[in-house]
């Protein structure tokens, strides 16, 4: 049988247009002619008989052969870069770097800690730690751009393995003195409902996260509007419009934890079966091999004694 393979040059030229959305910008990126990677392109879709990409006036967007493609073609890397580490270990100058997907609040909260104190007894590995949306770092365990994945899930997802899991106690966070906030005859741990929320101004995460998406699915299974006075795809501009006024969000309670430590920031438990349905998950690649500082960290992560969650 013919063997197919695919040119490493061709691969890489076609992962970086993935990567910047146009040929302009992955040949700035590549320090070559845009000349030089319409050819690679033209020539891998004429050898696939496929288009990889749409083009547009804005940009290039990857089709659905494109996205089976780029997969391809980053799992192509990550065993490319896995073997070398190896090698390198063989021959004693072993540095890897593990890479890292986290969900906005709590992964930038707990990971570096864990980071530094794994590197404490592995002083030769390094870490990158990229922070996305919950469901973006699933996707980018599952086309190999990061080896380990640390994000808030409802349901079970393709081609992921859960390696830790926790539960996401979704809570309500105001400011203290705010009237939701528990004094008098409504203690600070009875739980609140949703439809209590909407006499208040919201600050919510924006619509594609995996939290509003759950939320949006509760509010209207209880025919309960929640008009956001405020949205945002950063956790920390949200916490700090809380500050004045009398807006509540809505968040995993370990995602708000340094806020609410510090009593900067309070919360209330919120009564809902679906909001709580989630859970806080370390993930990764149910069949590709990870590389052998990954799996060690993994183990530590396990095996650590202040809890991850």
């Amino acid at each position: 049988m013919k063997r197919f393979q695919f040119d490493s040059t061709a691969l890489r030229y076609f992962l970086t247009v993935v990567d910047t959305g146009s040929v302009n910008g992955a040949a700035a990126r590549l320090n070559v002619v845009s000349s030089a990677v319409s050819r690679q392109i033209a020539g891998l879709e004429q050898r696939l008989q496929n288009q990889l990409f749409e083009r547009h006036p804005k940009g290039m967007r990857v089709t659905e052969v494109g996205r089976i493609l780029a997969d391809h073609a980053r799992r192509v890397e990550a065993d490319a870069a896995r073997t070398y580490a190896e090698i390198g270990g063989q021959n004693g100058r072993f540095t890897q770097t593990v890479k890292v997907a986290g969900a906005h609040g709590f992964a930038a909260q707990a990971l570096p800690r864990k980071f530094a104190a794994f590197q404490a007894e592995h002083p030769s590995v390094r870490f990158n730690l990229t922070i996305l949306d919950a469901g973006l770092v699933t996707e980018r365990v599952r086309s190999a751009q990061a080896d380990i994945g640390f994000t808030y899930s409802h349901a079970a997802e393709k081609d992921i393995a859960v390696i830790v899991a926790g539960p996401a106690e979704i809570v309500a966070v105001m400011r203290p003195g705010h009237p939701l906030a528990g004094v008098g005859v409504l203690p600070s741990t009875s739980p609140l409902v949703l439809t209590q929320l909407s006499a208040y101004p919201l600050a919510l995460p924006e619509g594609g996260s995996a939290l509003r998406r759950v939320l949006d699915m509760a509010s209207s299974l209880y025919n309960t509007t929640l008009s956001p006075a405020f949205t945002s795809n950063h956790p920390e501009a949200v916490y700090n419009y809380l500050l004045t006024g009398n807006a509540v969000t809505l968040c995993a309670r370990l995602s708000a934890a340094e806020h609410l430590d510090s009593g900067r920031l309070v919360c209330r438990p919120v009564d809902d079966a679906l909001l709580n349905g989630g859970q806080i998950q370390v993930q990764t690649h149910v069949s590709r091999p990870l590389p052998d500082a990954a799996q060690r960290f993994l183990r530590f992560i396990r095996s650590d004694a202040s809890p991850l969650f």
